[in-house]
């Protein structure tokens, strides 16, 4: 029986998009999380190495290597932040936004089954009700330059620009 709690649930939805995402990748010939990471950075136009990992979940020692390959396939540039030389932000090239646009169909396309027993209304209300969990989230990892926490009582804090 599974359990109904819905954090546990959330997670393993996530985990079925992840499971789907590695399939593309697959199919692509590259790693999920660089294209995850591909996806990501063209939903934002580009951010920080700082909130690229937050946003993936991962060190932030390891988009170093992440967005080399990425720069070297041509799919990234890097570009110095005007204000704060010692910033740099990972931003995809044309290339980089029509892979990450095919990319996104085909998850959609595999995610589409595993979605198929909500009703289109269903599904529309489902996302409506995860985005005001996440977009604030991401807003503060996006403004802050990855330094943002969302708090037990739905509060998002940012530790400044990063």
């Amino acid at each position: 029986m599974v359990r109904r709690e819905l954090g546990y649930l959330v997670l393993q939805a996530g985990r079925l998009v992840q499971s789907a995402v590695d399939d593309v990748a697959d199919e692509f010939e590259m790693p999920s999380l660089d294209l995850l990471a591909l996806y990501v950075l063209g939903q934002h136009e580009g951010m920080t190495g700082r909130a690229l990992a937050r946003m993936l979940h991962v060190q932030q020692s390891s988009i170093t290597p992440l967005a080399d390959r990425l720069e070297s396939a041509g799919l990234i540039e890097r570009e110095r932040d005007e204000t704060d030389r010692r910033r740099v932000w990972l931003c995809p090239t044309p290339a980089g936004h029509e892979l990450a646009g095919r990319a996104a169909t085909a998850v959609q396309a595999v995610n589409s089954g595993a979605f198929a027993p909500l009703s289109p209304g269903a599904a529309a209300a489902l996302a409506a009700l995860l985005g005001e969990i996440v977009e604030p989230w991401i807003t503060g990892i996006v403004t802050s330059g990855g330094k943002a926490t969302l708090t037990s009582d739905g509060k998002v804090t940012r530790d400044g620009p990063g």
